[in-house]
């Protein structure tokens, strides 16, 4: 998986600058969730790992789907990713594209992984917390999970905070042990 990150990076870069350039954020992130969609489909990674597929049938399944679009840009991708068989990497395009987004507009992603669900007047001050630390609108998304015992886990990107009941017991575990 990191492989495919580290793969993925100078695409996601060169179609941010591409896309950003001509103000067509948007329409880059539609269509990289669209293709992420395609390569992530169980039916077409068997379809793509089929030896007796050939490059041109693939390279003509995206071709379709895509219904013959008009953008150069899209084209040399693909074509690229093609040539070089990285197509698998798609996914992780989307990905890092949308970060890179959302980063140049002001935005950040964040989960909050609690032992139990947050209540509102948690979310609303967790989110102006967030908001502050970050100087942008945070995106929270919010999951539970009851092995954490009691406490959040809160992460944005690179940025963690693990402040469960589990973590500290398994931190005091560590103390005794030494």
């Amino acid at each position: 998986m990191a492989e495919l990150m580290t793969i993925a990076r100078p695409y996601a870069e060169a179609i941010f600058a591409v896309a950003k350039e001509e103000s067509k954020l948007d329409a880059w992130s539609e269509t990289l969730t669209n293709l992420s969609a395609i390569v992530s489909d169980e039916a077409m990674q068997a379809f793509m790992a089929n030896p007796e597929a050939s490059d041109e049938q693939i390279s003509d399944v995206f071709k379709a789907v895509l219904k013959g679009s008009q953008d150069k840009e899209l084209d040399n991708l693909l074509s690229v990713m093609f040539e070089n068989k990285r197509l698998q990497a798609l996914t992780f395009v989307s990905e890092l594209f949308e970060n890179m987004k959302a980063e140049e507009e002001k935005k950040v992603r964040a989960t909050v992984i609690s032992a139990r669900a947050a209540t509102v007047e948690q979310k609303k001050k967790l989110s102006a917390a967030l908001n502050a630390k970050f100087d942008a609108e945070v995106e929270i998304n919010y999951e539970e999970d009851s092995s954490l015992i009691a406490g959040i886990k809160i992460i944005v990107g690179d940025w963690a905070i693990d402040g469960s009941a589990l973590s500290q017991l398994n931190k005091l575990g560590a103390a005794i042990a030494q």
